[in-house]
């Protein structure tokens, strides 16, 4: 009888079952880039650092190196951890990085491989001045006897390909008449208006929340970064960098 109780243990035992999931077995699951604080933190780039968010099933031991040389060691807590390195040239220049992840859990070792590409484009305040758009609007008005009665609002863009278009005329009693004197007062709202004006503002709020959601999704494993960072000349350089991040 005992060893029938025993052998039903050991049926029953998590361990034993061969559709256990191996990941919770693992020490940490998820590692993604930390975008919030990448985003919010912009000196961050600047000075080389990167930011990841790896997600602890539970404490253990860490050690990130790239070709044998240590950036980052320390101590996982079980829940989510902010891992931050520095590696020098890092958004240098357009270039993929490889990196050993090597974790110690009760005498036992894990790896992962942690692959980052970083696509670089670097503009100098000159540069930017050089290819710098046009910005603001001007007005075209119509007089008749120094009097406004029309006009015509623009871009500065506009200005180098001038076309003719809509002249929008002043609202003046006297040169329109009594029409807009004798407009008549408003009938009122209607309550079918009002209920479709609000389901489409409902509407609109739940997608533009969708796809905040899937943008914040997408930027764990793939960022896009502007910053500015000073050169050894002291020119100052805007710096736009991709990150994109993979994980074996």
């Amino acid at each position: 009888m005992a060893k029938l109780l025993l052998v039903l243990v050991l049926l029953l035992s998590p361990a034993a079952r061969p559709g256990a999931d191996e990941n919770s077995l693992l020490p940490i699951g998820a590692i993604d880039l930390n975008a919030d604080m990448l985003l919010n933190r912009p000196a961050l780039a600047a000075a080389d650092t990167l930011v990841l968010l790896v997600e602890a099933n539970r404490e253990a031991y860490y050690k990130l190196s790239e070709r044998g040389e240590i950036l980052a060691s320390g101590k996982l807590l079980q829940g989510r951890n902010s891992l931050l390195f520095a590696r020098p040239g890092l958004f240098s220049e357009s270039q993929s990085l490889f990196f050993i992840l090597d974790l110690l859990d009760n005498g036992a070792s894990f790896q992962k491989k942690i692959n980052i590409t970083v696509t670089v484009d670097r503009k100098s305040q000159g540069e930017q001045l050089e290819r710098a758009p046009l910005s603001g609007s001007f007005t075209l008005g119509m007089y008749h006897n120094g009097r406004l009665i029309g006009f015509r609002k623009k871009n500065m863009t506009e200005l180098l390909n001038l076309k003719t278009g809509l002249v929008l005329p002043v609202k003046d009693p006297g040169i329109t008449g009594s029409a807009i004197r004798n407009q008549p007062a408003s009938q009122g709202v209607s309550l079918l208006g009002l209920g479709m004006a609000l389901a489409k503002f409902l509407a609109a709020k739940k997608s533009l929340a969708n796809s905040k959601a899937y943008i914040q999704k997408l930027q764990k494993k793939k960022l896009t970064l502007a910053f500015q960072r000073q050169e050894k000349s002291g020119a100052k350089v805007d710096v736009q960098a991709e990150i994109e991040l993979r994980v074996e």
